[in-house]
């Protein structure tokens, strides 16, 4: 059975017709010739024939295109947005105010306009870096020092999970490569950034399974047996939810995997090098799936 959104040729990247676009993003095929027109949004490439074929870059500035349009943005205001894809210091420090006000009232209904609009306009990789993980550690900062933070941190938790499945969920469907399986240890209560890599990946494009949150060791390598996925990243927070059996299991069905978050730190060598950080995670990641997912 195909989706109508498998890649084409042999490339490992996917490309997808304006046709599959517009299905996609419910959006009318003549909206998107104007978006190219217009304002420099168009395919990548073509194929024979001239055939405009969109690569997963393009599909992502479209589709924060058509967010921030049906947003009531101006059309030429959001492709400005889109095209510049930056994020200066005095805006990120903006909007993570205005983030870190609604969680501490606990406003879901504002924390999800400001989060969709903050995806949209700049990306996962730069709201994660330059605004949600600035306010996490703000928010972290408060409880180590006695202040009652809970709420707030419980609200931003949850409210950018649920921003990111939503990002997920407008995404065409992957190709059928061998997937990347991002699974938490079991004990491990702080999936977020893991979440975070698991939405980056499929905005490239790359077929994930991400397991979440404390799922016992047996079905993480039942499924990574069943799965034969290309990578098995193990997420660990602290130190306590490390599971070094667990990943020396997998290694012992050769499983490909690697240790990821700072928990495993204090493992050392007994797991080997550690990725800590998302640009380490997406390095890795490329060398095996077989193309570079970030500059």
């Amino acid at each position: 059975m195909t989706t109508g959104l498998e890649p084409r040729g042999t490339e490992r990247a996917s490309w997808w017709t304006t046709g599959q676009i517009a299905t996609a993003l419910g959006v009318s095929p003549v909206l998107l010739r104007a978006w190219d027109s217009r304002y420099g949004l168009g395919p990548a490439r073509r194929g024979p024939g001239g055939q405009r074929l969109y690569g997963p870059r393009e599909l992502q500035r479209l589709r924060r295109m058509s967010v921030l349009v049906n947003q009531g943005v101006r059309a030429g205001t959001a492709a400005g947005l889109v095209l510049s894809e930056a994020v200066t210091p005095a805006w990120s420090r903006l909007r993570a105010d205005e983030i870190d006000r609604a969680a501490a009232a606990v406003d879901l209904h504002a924390l999800a306009g400001l989060l969709d609009e903050l995806l949209a306009g700049h990306g996962t990789i730069a709201a994660w870096a330059d605004v949600l993980a600035p306010v996490l550690r703000r928010q972290g900062e408060r409880w180590q020092a006695g202040e009652s933070a809970f709420a707030a941190e419980w609200a931003l938790a949850g409210a950018v999970s649920a921003a990111l499945e939503r990002q997920v969920a407008r995404l065409p469907p992957p190709p059928r490569d061998r997937p990347v399986l991002l699974a938490c240890c079991a004990a491990e209560r702080h999936p977020l950034p893991l979440r975070v890599l698991a939405t980056v990946l499929r905005e490239a494009g790359v077929p994930v399974v991400f397991l979440g949150e404390m799922v016992a060791p047996g079905v993480v390598v039942r499924t990574a047996v069943r799965l034969d996925p290309a990578l098995v990243l193990l997420w660990s927070m602290t130190p306590y939810t490390a599971d070094a059996p667990l990943l020396a299991e997998l290694a012992r069905r050769e499983v490909p995997v690697r240790a990821a978050g700072p928990g495993w730190h204090p493992v050392g060598g007994r797991v080997g090098p550690v990725l800590d950080g998302l640009p380490a995670a997406l390095r890795v990641v490329s060398s095996h799936v077989g193309r570079e997912l970030i500059g």
